[in-house]
């Protein structure tokens, strides 16, 4: 049986970025478009500054120095007056909000996610479990701020914050789009792997995502030598905690009702972490360019048998037989060689009527 791959996590994570620094990395450059903010340009990328990104793994800090930046940072002036902070444009939209780009007073970016005070709940969820695992897994987003921030907008609507790290690189949708709808396989695999090793701790620990699609998985630099790119789940708005009640029925995968697991509807309403993993083998058919809603003789006959052998150990409709994320880190299909050169950072800017910039990074 092939060994299971093992990566060494010694990349540095991105929890709060200089604004210089984030900009030259999406190849933006500041250019003011009027009075109610600025625009983004694009900026031709070198191939010196490409060669110096890449040599960036030569310059890696180890794991405990970059967690206790991190920690340090929780003592930050701007923490006790969060809702003052500048927004710079959107980052995008959901169902109950918006994230947003803002820049702390020390020219440090994050991302706000914003939701109406009726969601406070779903939110201040989501922050207990990015806090849970801030300093144990890398593919987990990072939470920047300690607590859920509440304001009253001018015309008296009553919304709710919390802070998070940004995603230079945008989501996995985005580079699904970029791609054209389909990914080489072994990039598939690449990108399935970081997300089972996300999904091993998070199920190990009782929690449930519940809402795991390509917009909800995050893209990130790597410092790591030879390797494509970081991914991390985000969105745990819907997420199950251990002992805590199951998600409102008819809130999961609203449009997207190939993802969500059988035992998940109906009177029964079984959500444990096997309804992550049907999730997980739809999302590789995606990722793949196939037909989600394909039925199994399609999909054999479309996938390659090691990505075929993969999807139908996530997609057992008996939960109880279904693969689990420490089960599939060994398959071969989430191992086989990347092969593929580092990542191409392709910036598309998008000037919202507001005037404000919505970035897509692929």
């Amino acid at each position: 049986m092939k060994e299971t791959r093992k990566r060494e996590y010694v990349i540095k994570p991105r929890v709060l970025q200089n604004q210089e620094d984030v900009l030259k990395e999406r190849n933006w450059t500041w250019k003011p478009t009027d009075s109610s903010g600025c625009g983004i340009t694009n900026m031709k990328e070198t191939n010196d500054e490409r060669s110096n990104l890449h040599n960036l793994s030569t310059k890696r800090q180890n794991k405990t120095s970059t967690l206790n930046f991190v920690t340090s940072m929780s003592s930050s002036s701007w923490m006790l007056d969060a809702t003052t902070l500048p927004k710079l444009g959107c980052l995008g939209q959901g169902h109950h909000g918006y994230i947003s780009l803002v820049k702390t007073p020390d020219g440090l970016l994050m991302a706000k996610k914003t939701s109406h005070r009726k969601y406070s709940e779903d939110l201040e969820k989501e922050l207990r479990i990015l806090h849970h695992f801030n300093s144990i897994n890398f593919n987990i987003v990072r939470p920047t701020s300690p607590i859920i921030y509440y304001e009253t907008m001018p015309v008296n609507v009553k919304i709710c914050s919390i802070y998070m790290e940004i995603a230079p690189h945008g989501s996995l949708e985005d580079m699904m789009t970029k791609a054209g709808g389909r990914l080489p396989e072994n990039v598939v695999g690449y990108c399935t792997l970081l997300i089972l090793e996300g999904l091993k701790d998070l199920h190990k620990d009782g929690y449930v995502h519940c809402d795991l699609m390509p917009e909800n998985i995050l893209i990130f630099p790597t410092y790591t030598h030879g390797e494509l790119c970081e991914l991390k789940l985000a969105d745990f708005g819907l997420a199950k905690e251990p002992n805590g009640p199951n998600p409102l029925d008819g809130s999961l995968f609203q449009g997207n009702p190939e993802y969500l697991a059988p035992e998940a509807v109906g009177p029964r309403r079984i959500i444990s972490s096997a309804v992550d993993m049907w999730s997980l083998g739809v999302m590789v058919i995606e990722m793949l360019g196939a037909n989600v809603g394909g039925r199994n003789d399609y999909l054999s006959a479309t996938l390659s048998p090691m990505a075929w052998d993969f999807v139908r150990k996530c997609k057992v409709r008996d939960w109880e037989d279904r693969a689990t994320a420490e089960e599939l880190l060994s398959h071969p299909f989430v191992n086989q060689s990347i092969g593929v050169p580092p990542l191409e950072m392709l910036p598309v800017p998008h000037c919202l009527t507001d005037g404000v910039v919505q970035g897509r990074f692929f």
